[in-house]
């Protein structure tokens, strides 16, 4: 490294630490030079870290798929060495690990601005190395000359924030009025739970284990803290022990104070045990199935969900809006609190400030709402998007990723890189006046050669993607549906304002044209079966294959399969799968989903379901026994038989129609589940209620399906 390199990096450092910020440099270069130069800058920052091949000996070394360990602990300096590529989410979770003062470093090829073979997300990334935030220093080139306190223009230092709690050591004004939020839903009125949200790095978590010591030193209690894993988590549990004043832990997941108690506990227990707690702590609340959440909402009063919502591991801006949702509909009261300010660095950070916009994490989807009512005469256009001009074209792709973020509980930045990079997607988009306003992801699937087929219905292969035809082969055992060719719908959604009006429909339609155009078997998606869109899917003329076995762990719910054959070839095996689903789903109702959503399973007995259950009953007995039991005779243990053979005839006509008393008998005659859970699930106070309002309820069923028969 030249001695004038040297000196610009010394002044660097200086400047960092005296602004507080952090800063993006990119060495573009072969691997010696640049190898030699980032080592060079290290000797001026301390705590060193090497994500990639070929890491010095004074850089602690990390691979790619170890970025997110780090997540939660400082470093000044993070060299990625990306000359054989990056990864989108681990280039967003190391950048995370940065404290104010410190240094990014990307070690980038030439190619990645100049070569017209480079991939689109390579391609816009070299793009951005272009931007004011970011020094570029070439190999090939002299230093650049660049003013260095122009770099800090926008820069905000910090301010020493002084708490008039000295005990709490908080370290801006907006994380002690957190704490003060948090421990007024524990003190406050019930059933007004909290949102806290924040950008990473805002000192959150610390609030959350500050507010949880504070309410422990002042009453006897037991607070639960639930997260992803205790990992998330840990950073509450450190600010309350720091708080406490305390090295009383003898459980790595418990601090007790006296005979009050701090406690993690897991996500997926969370519900069942909430009432053994006073006060409920989510932390990173949009990792955790929404189910979940919702479910928590009916189980206890105090609870506060705190969600980061530009987080460098995905973003939460989806769940915060459609829990908000849900929130509005149980507890209307509830309360938000943002938290602005950093902690780990300046406001204006500037590798904040590239990260955010290199991996869209501040996209936002169309605002439609406030549009002219005019619109509603302009066209809407339905077309393939071509990729290459999504990455040249940064306010095209902050809409569709906007749209993409608010309708999706999960995405994350290496989303970005699949919808740029993957030559078997394609994106169809409907817009008005040239805004996207609805967008469909589709990947095209398939095409196996008979061989490799076999070897993935045995399930000795599993090819890279293509999960829609494995799923086929290897879960329902049709290797031929593996060698044909289909489309898989990803992702599809509509923005706020423009729902509700078939803009959907539309888009699965143009799917669907576009598939015949390319001579495309089948189409087929997957997706967390809620009513809502196993609605929308049957509408779609889509039908359900694949149940799966177990809920999913991103969306909580059971995944369901859907196909709609498109050739004869398709049709040859689908109809045949058709009839394997209804007889599997009517074996599978008592042990593999007797838990599932009663309205749910109604709406899948009633449209796949092929013939009702007999038991070689006539229709003579089966009658003879109803009559008895509605009249109240013979036990539910006794006519169980004539119940359900019954109960599966009516759910099976036209004139049946959904509502919560058909909910219970199904979850009781077909579902079989325990009285116990029954009483609990319905609001019954005995298990003779509970009998009784069987009888009842079957008996209103009973003579309407009667008159109709």
């Amino acid at each position: 490294m030249s001695m004038q390199l040297e000196t610009f990096f010394a002044q660097l450092q200086q400047q960092l630490s005296q602004y507080f910020c952090r800063q993006l440099v990119v060495l573009e270069g072969d691997i010696e030079w640049a190898t030699a130069s980032a080592t060079t800058i290290g000797n001026y920052f301390p705590q060193r870290l090497w994500a990639g091949d070929n890491a010095p000996m004074s850089f602690i070394p990390s691979s790619f798929k170890q970025s997110k360990q780090w997540l939660g602990q400082e470093f000044d300096l993070v060299v990625i060495n990306a000359l054989d590529g990056i990864n989108a989410d681990v280039l967003g979770a190391l950048s995370g690990t940065i404290k104010g003062g410190g240094l990014c470093i990307i070690i980038a090829p030439p190619t990645w601005r100049l070569h017209h073979t480079t991939t689109p997300f390579y391609k816009r990334l070299g793009r951005l190395f272009l931007e004011p935030e970011v020094i570029l220093i070439q190999q090939s080139q002299p230093l650049p000359r660049c003013c260095l306190t122009a770099v800090f223009d926008d820069i905000t230092p910090p301010t020493i924030f002084t708490d008039t709690n000295t005990q709490r050591r908080c370290l801006t004004s907006g994380q002690s009025e957190a704490v003060d939020t948090i421990i007024k839903v524990m003190v406050g009125h019930r059933k007004r739970p909290l949102v806290l949200s924040a950008d990473r790095g805002r000192g959150k978590s610390a609030a959350l284990g500050i507010a949880a010591a504070e309410l422990l030193l002042t009453r006897t209690m037991k607070i639960a803290v639930t997260a992803p894993s205790f990992a998330c988590a840990e950073t509450v549990f450190k600010h309350a022990k720091l708080r406490l004043q305390t090295t009383n832990q003898t459980h790595p997941h418990q601090l007790n104070i006296g005979s009050s108690r701090l406690e993690f506990v897991a996500a997926d227990k969370i519900v069942n045990d909430a009432s053994n707690y006073d006060f409920i702590i989510v932390d990173e609340a949009a990792a955790i199935p929404a189910s979940i959440l919702t479910e928590l909402l009916g189980r206890h009063n105090r609870l506060v969900f705190a969600t980061t919502i530009h987080g460098y591991e995905g973003t939460g801006r989806g769940f915060e809006i459609k829990f908000k949702q849900r929130l509005t509909e149980k507890m209307p009261q509830w309360r938000s609190y943002h938290l602005e300010q950093p902690i780990r660095w300046a406001v204006g950070d500037p590798l904040e400030a590239w990260i955010f916009k290199t991996l869209l994490l501040t996209a936002q989807a169309p605002d439609c709402g406030l549009r002219d009512i005019k619109s509603a005469a302009v066209a809407i256009d339905y077309s393939v998007l071509d990729t290459a001009q999504l990455a040249h074209d940064e306010v095209l792709l902050n809409q569709l990723f906007g749209l993409l973020v608010n309708a999706h509980y999960q995405t994350s930045p290496n989303d970005i890189q699949q919808l740029l990079d993957d030559p078997n997607l394609s994106l169809i988009v409907a817009r008005q006046a040239g805004v996207i306003i609805g967008c469909c992801v589709v990947s095209q699937e398939g095409g196996f050669d008979t061989e490799l087929a076999q070897l993935v219905m045995q399930g000795k292969r599993r090819p890279q993607g293509h999960l829609l035809a494995q799923s086929l082969a290897a879960h329902l055992g049709y290797s031929v549906a593996a060698e044909q060719h289909c489309y898989r719908i990803l992702r599809i959604a509509v923005v706020d304002g423009f729902q509700q009006q078939g803009i959907g429909t539309q888009l699965v339609n143009a799917v669907l044209q576009q598939a015949r155009n390319n001579n495309i078997d089948y189409v087929g998606t997957s997706f967390g079966a809620v009513s809502e869109l196993v609605d929308f899917w049957s509408q779609c003329s889509f039908r359900p294959l694949r149940l799966g076995m177990t809920k999913d762990v991103a969306s909580g719910h059971h995944s369901l399969l859907c196909v709609k054959p498109l050739s004869n070839a398709a049709q040859s095996w689908f109809d045949d799968a058709l009839s394997l689903f209804s007889a599997s789903f009517c074996c599978q109702r008592v042990e593999q989903f007797s838990q599932l959503d009663s309205q749910l399973f109604f709406k899948l007995y009633s449209a796949n379901v092929q013939q009702p259950l007999n038991y070689g009953l006539s229709q003579q007995q089966i009658n003879h026994q109803l009559d008895t039991f509605i009249d109240g005779g013979l036990g539910y243990d006794i006519v169980v038989a004539s119940l359900e053979s019954w109960l599966s005839q009516f759910l099976l006509c036209d004139d049946c129609c959904w509502d919560d008393d058909l909910g219970f008998v199904i979850a009781k005659i077909l579902q079989k589940q325990s009285w116990s859970v029954i009483i609990e699930r319905y609001h019954l106070s005995s298990r003779k209620l509970a009998q009784q309002h069987l009888r009842d309820v079957v008996a209103r069923y009973y003579s309407l399906f009667s008159s109709v028969h």
